[in-house]
């Protein structure tokens, strides 16, 4: 929608930009479907604790020497481990364990949310501002999630009522 919003306007669109979003696309529905396999083979949370350390791992070359500053600093290494239970330890637990609970369809719909609440949370607490057409896209969003979330439970529900009838 917005794509076809700023093609019809004469904005400049960026190839390189509109690569990298389907490029994220592909990895995200990848994270998806390997998140629900990782949650249904490996009990508990130790397929998380793996991946993380996996990423841990893959991040050191890029930002390795520079971290190691941060060991000689009490409180900048305590302010590092907090950042990375917040941004990446917690969401991620919370996630696999709606992954767990959900269809896919459904969990996919719901993490399409996150960015627009990532910029609800910017308008309210750093004041940032969307214009009109972005809001009515996370509206939109909003209620997509709202719907399926919606007609999967009474799937659910209905799916229950079959499966006691027939026993």
């Amino acid at each position: 929608m917005l794509l076809g919003w700023e093609a019809a306007h004469n904005a400049e669109l960026s190839l390189l930009g509109m690569g990298y979003a389907l490029i994220a696309g592909f990895f995200w529905a990848l994270y998806i479907t390997g998140s629900e396999k990782v949650g249904r083979v490996v009990p508990g949370n130790g397929g998380l604790a793996g991946a993380m350390v996996v990423g841990a791992l893959m991040t050191i070359p890029a930002g390795g020497t520079g971290a190691l500053s941060v060991f000689g600093d009490a409180k900048l290494l305590l302010f590092a481990i907090g950042t990375g239970l917040m941004a990446s330890v917690v969401p991620y637990l919370a996630e696999l364990a709606a992954l767990r609970r959900l269809p896919r369809h459904v969990f996919s719909i719901l993490l399409s949310l996150e960015p627009a609440i990532a910029a609800l949370a910017g308008w309210m607490l750093l004041a940032q501002h969307s214009g009109v057409l972005r809001w009515a896209a996370m509206v939109m969003l909003m209620v997509a999630s709202l719907g399926i979330t919606f007609t999967s439970r009474q799937e659910a529900r209905a799916n229950s009522r079959r499966l006691k009838q027939a026993t």
